[in-house]
């Protein structure tokens, strides 16, 4: 399976880049996965987070492969546990899907034009986690998600 993170900005943390790297390397016997990161937009006021959303949100149509199962991954979104997020995983796997598009926002969020798009939408948590925590929370659970549609030992 391929599996595309597309993300506003760049990793800056260090210690969020070593645990990316990590669990890149982690995944490879079991997916092609890549990290786009894409151009942030700058924000001068609050007031202007809808038009941020909005030119997010066409760098990011840019971006996304047509055919791709598409995450959006928001607050609003359906919350698994690991068991019930490698289920879902398995479940595309079975199905045929060949790519999977995860898709983080920015500071300010996703557009409705990005969520009302995806295939899924996903909740990492009911905490609102640093766009670039959030890439490194998914990475793992991704992660896990394959050792325990495989029965490896790294989840008990």
């Amino acid at each position: 399976m391929r599996i595309t993170i597309l993300c506003m900005g760049k990793t800056r943390e260090g210690f969020i880049r070593q645990g990316i790297d990590k669990y890149l390397r982690y995944l490879k016997p079991y997916a092609d996965v890549e990290i786009r990161e894409l151009k942030e937009e700058k924000i001068a006021d609050l007031r202007d987070a809808p038009l941020v959303r909005l030119r997010e949100a066409e760098r990011i149509a840019k971006s996304l492969h047509s055919g791709a199962h598409t995450v959006a991954l928001d607050e609003r979104g359906r919350e698994y546990t690991s068991h019930e997020f490698a289920s879902f995983l398995d479940r595309q796997l079975e199905s045929g899907v060949k790519e999977m598009s995860f898709i983080i926002g920015g500071a300010m969020g996703l557009d409705e034009a990005v969520t009302g798009r995806a295939t899924t939408m996903l909740a990492l948590s009911k905490w609102t986690l640093t766009h670039e925590m959030a890439r490194l929370v998914l990475l793992e659970q991704l992660y896990r998600a394959f050792t325990i549609i495989k029965g490896k030992t790294y989840h008990y």
